[in-house]
């Protein structure tokens, strides 16, 4: 097991086996990057890699003991906080740290891993910080997170952070063609909606949920445009049941929203990428100007940007939908 298969996160990578080759590994990182970049196969392969007991290299060996139960799932020098629930609890914190001052039995090296490491309350945090400040030599702790500003600064301070950057464009489609066996009409529409995150492209390849949701999503769009107050309430109803959701509903408003800029601005049917909505989008050039497409993409944006922040969730969605309904002046 090796980097070899990761797309993208070059730096990263590059990073990551500097350190096992020069001996110099950490005793705490955290991985940063929206959910789907690669975080926690990353930090699985360095896990690997720091416990194999074979010395050094660019991968692990694959046949020590330590790596074959690594490779079965069943390395105790390998312990995983990971959980469906909101929070990370102080005790489930407490639970690793009598496991931490315990010597590993057939690796060189203990590796923790807490996914979603955003979800540990303050007291899981505080409690986690006394092992940060006097680690055990053999232990390493790997926080996956997309968010490390949700992490105490103690905690930040006293680890190694990496930021996992998006992947081009070019890259997931590359992934969707050679993996997922798509073709390239396929892939290039996948890869649009996918944000640069190879996680997402996967899902949303294998979703008919996420094809219902756009069909959905685009009807709602062309009712609101006909100015019918009754649609806001229908429309409100659609965002109240795909509340968890929301940000794929707003990039497909956004992308059916570009798509018919393009095609105002352009008339290159080539470059729409819901191409398959080709006779939708030529058909409704003219019930959208160019500045209320403008206009509906900021309150989109705004909406999008705003929505991580704690807002009133079902007063931003109206305001939105009743902006997208305003008429020009």
């Amino acid at each position: 097991m090796n980097f070899k298969g990761i797309i993208g996160q070059r730096e990263v990578v590059k990073r990551l086996e500097e350190q096992i080759k020069n001996k110099k590994v950490g005793h705490a990182y955290i991985f940063s990057g929206p959910k789907g970049i690669g975080k926690r196969t990353v930090a699985e392969i360095f896990a690997s890699m720091v416990m194999c007991q074979e010395d050094g290299g660019y991968g692990n060996c694959g046949v020590c003991h330590s790596c074959r139960l690594f490779k079965g799932g069943t390395n105790p020098d390998f312990y995983r906080i990971k959980t469906e629930k909101n929070t990370i609890s102080v005790e489930e914190i407490r639970s690793m740290q009598k496991d931490v001052y315990v010597k590993p039995l057939y690796s060189p090296k203990k590796v923790y891993l807490i996914e979603e490491a955003e979800k540990m309350t303050v007291q899981a945090q505080n409690s986690l910080l006394k092992t940060l400040e006097e680690p055990p030599l053999y232990a390493i702790i790997i926080m996956t997170t997309s968010n490390n500003e949700s992490l105490l600064e103690t905690i930040r301070s006293r680890s190694v952070i990496y930021n996992f950057k998006k992947n081009t464009y070019e890259e997931v489609k590359k992934y969707l063609i050679e993996n997922i066996n798509l073709d390239e009409k396929e892939a290039s529409f996948i890869a649009s909606y996918a944000d640069g995150v190879i996680g997402k492209a996967k899902e949303l390849s294998e979703s008919d949920e996420f094809k219902e949701l756009r069909e959905r999503t685009i009807g709602i769009l062309l009712k609101l445009n006909e100015g019918n107050l009754k649609d806001i309430f229908f429309a409100y109803d659609f965002f109240e049941e795909n509340k968890e959701k929301i940000q794929d509903i707003l990039d497909i408003m956004l992308i059916f929203y570009r798509d018919i800029l393009i095609a105002k601005k352009f008339g290159n049917e080539k470059m729409l990428i819901n191409l398959d909505k080709k006779d939708i989008i030529l058909e409704n050039l003219n019930n959208f100007s160019t500045e209320k497409i403008y206009k509906n993409i900021e309150t989109i944006d705004n909406l999008s940007n705003n929505i991580g922040k704690n807002v009133n969730y079902q007063l931003a969605v109206e305001v939105m939908l009743m902006k997208l309904q305003e008429e020009e002046l």
